[in-house]
């Protein structure tokens, strides 16, 4: 049977004190490793890539990932996508056994237990989950900040962990303040955008979805009513289980959607 081969794509900027421990974790795992740099490099981020044998593209400085993945996709030429960041490594029980999962002819993607970090220590349990490992004919992705990639067949959750240890507690309202309302000023600006402009990987629909054109319509009107979605859909999905902490990430994301809404407002 002829082997099945897998691409390792990531969207990186100067991750140098990372990077060689997400490269690590893919050493002998994946065929061949995607690295997209957003805008200039300004560390050793890419010479540390060039070590692990990568495949390095330079495109111009966006801020944050996804506008860059489509491109970091059509680059691949596995079977199959898996969509890593510079703070992320395999787990060893991942990497034992991705190939394993990836010959599961039934199963078109995988999402994988992604516990929170704090900056020292994981502080969740098996939630949440990531959809970052699909079949490359099956996925399609439109180039928008915070987008998750749409796939066609089965997607199946698992209890291997793809680790996430950033340098830092993203689940702070300061690292909030800092980091995610410039990510949604980001995500509010390309809806703004000609959707003609906006990149795409196996993406068919011609126009917005509906749901974009409500919100650039009457941003402030569905304000509320997306960050009460949000922030209950989340809790939904597990984070209820996960006590104070789960309450608190279901209310940062809800209160992110909603800044979406507000820059929306803001930048018409």
């Amino acid at each position: 049977m002829e082997k099945i081969k897998i691409s390792a794509c990531l969207v990186v900027h100067n991750e140098e004190r990372l990077i060689a421990r997400c490269l690590g974790s893919l050493k002998d795992v994946v065929d061949e490793i995607i690295v997209v740099h957003d805008g200039p490099c300004e560390d050793q981020t890419l010479a540390i890539c060039e070590q692990f044998g990568a495949k390095i593209f330079k495109l111009d400085f966006v801020g944050v990932a996804e506008p860059h993945r489509p491109f970091s996709y059509h680059q691949a030429s596995g079977d199959w996508i898996l969509q890593i960041d510079a703070d992320e490594y395999l787990s060893e029980e991942l990497r034992k056994n991705i190939r394993l999962l990836a010959e599961n002819e039934a199963v078109a993607a995988y999402e994988f237990a992604w516990p929170l970090w704090d900056g020292k220590r994981v502080i969740s349990s098996f939630w949440p989950r990531k959809r970052c490992f699909f079949r490359k004919n099956r996925v399609s992705f439109l180039g928008l900040p915070q987008f998750v990639a749409e796939v066609k067949g089965k997607i199946k959750p698992s209890d291997l962990v793809l680790g996430h240890e950033p340098e830092y507690n993203n689940y702070k309202w300061r690292k909030f303040k800092t980091k995610w309302l410039p990510w949604a000023k980001i995500q509010a600006e390309y809806y703004l955008k000609d959707f003609s402009a906006i990149e795409k990987f196996n993406y068919s629909e011609s126009d917005w979805p509906r749901l974009v054109k409500l919100r650039k319509k009457i941003p402030l009107l569905i304000l509320p009513v997306d960050f009460m979605l949000v922030f209950f859909r989340t809790l939904l999905a597990g984070a209820y289980r996960q006590g104070l902490i789960g309450f608190k990430t279901a209310l940062m994301q809800g209160a992110y959607r909603a800044a979406v809404d507000y820059y929306l407002y803001k930048l018409k």
